[in-house]
């Protein structure tokens, strides 16, 4: 469940009433197991895992499951699983459980609220994804208007270009021949402050480079194989 700490305990509490906690017969131990880890199962969206230390008779944990995000590709850890167990009363409850940081607990009255909980969990998980969205398509509008403002100073001052994306930074790759290369990373907030200053960065580069003075400017050629260029420079 990739939720973070305070998210989760906000779910708990608005889920779980507490009202009538689900209290366990010992004795019965192996059978609520499976009608609890086939319970879990059937609900869309959860994963039920199984760890061998459940099975040692000081365990409390019936079962653990996760709720994987359908939208990220990303391995699932032990402290992505939520662990239904029960308490030193033989109440039920489930518990979240991060390193470095207090267990959170909720009891548990019935099936359907674990349901619910999965549901909300799920919510989250789509709004999550329509911001990263939201945020991808600024990125790229946003990019696009970058790359067609450097392509005019790359006309003007005749070198090739490529770029690399990520959340927060664009990074520009300057060629001006074969061995010449220069790597800048400019914040997106930053842009439009920069491109004037860019500007006359590569003009007084140039300008120098006409006089004779040469300058040790180059990236990786690992780190430049795979860009895909925009070419200004050829005849």
């Amino acid at each position: 469940m990739f939720l973070t700490l305070p998210t989760v305990r906000k779910l708990f509490r608005e889920d779980f009433s507490g009202r009538t906690p689900i209290r366990i017969e010992r004795r019965e131990l192996p059978e609520l197991v499976q009608r609890w880890q086939a319970d879990l199962g059937s609900i869309d969206g959860v994963h039920v895992t199984y760890h061998p230390g459940d099975r040692d008779s000081r365990s409390r944990t019936l079962c653990r499951f996760t709720v994987p995000d359908p939208h990220v590709n990303r391995h699932q850890w032990r402290s992505d699983e939520v662990r239904l167990e029960y308490d030193d009363a033989d109440y039920l409850q489930l518990a979240v459980k991060r390193r470095g940081a207090a267990t959170l607990l909720a009891p548990v009255s019935s099936l359907d609220e674990i349901k619910t909980f999965v549901h909300h969990v799920q919510t989250r998980y789509s709004r999550s994804e329509a911001v990263r969205r939201k945020q991808a398509r600024l990125r790229e509008f946003k990019s696009k208007a970058i790359v067609a403002q450097v392509r005019k100073l790359a006309q003007q001052h005749r070198f090739d270009f490529a770029v690399k994306v990520d959340t927060a930074k664009l990074t520009l790759f300057v060629r001006w021949n074969d061995s010449d290369t220069m790597e800048l990373t400019i914040p997106f907030d930053r842009f439009e402050k920069v491109l004037p200053q860019l500007s006359s960065a590569v003009e007084s580069f140039r300008r120098l480079q006409y006089e004779g003075v040469r300058f040790k400017t180059s990236t990786s050629n690992q780190r430049t194989a795979d860009l895909d260029w925009i070419c200004v420079t050829e005849p």
